[in-house]
């Protein structure tokens, strides 16, 4: 409280340009925190910048995805070959009369321990 009276005290004796200093200096910094930190401010649109950045990427790697999907489809419409491959490495399908092998690897026996 004592503190205030003398802050109070030595405001009354600043001289008219002091107060009108003080108070553009005041509404300089309110105006500052209001830009850094508000609904539309600086710190706003530097997040949603960062956010464009990875959307804009995401969109490239999509972009590339469907081209390779197209290709894929286009070869599919009209090579019977990549049909075949397709079947065989996605359904793990097999024409009539092929023999099919599967390796099976046996468990090492366990290690002896001393």
């Amino acid at each position: 409280m004592q503190g205030f009276k003398m802050l109070k005290h030595s405001i009354l004796k600043w001289t008219k340009a002091q107060k009108t200093l003080a108070l553009g200096l005041i509404l300089i910094v309110a105006m500052a925190l209001a830009a850094i930190f508000s609904d539309k401010g600086f710190m706003n649109v530097y997040d949603f910048t960062e956010e464009l950045d990875y959307l804009k990427q995401r969109n490239t790697v999509l972009v590339d995805e469907n081209k390779g999907l197209r290709k894929e489809i286009e070869g599919l419409k009209s090579d019977p070959y990549a049909i075949e491959m397709l079947a065989r490495d996605k359904l793990n399908m097999v024409k009539p009369g092929e023999l099919v092998y599967q390796i099976v690897r046996e468990n090492p026996p366990p290690k002896k321990s001393h």
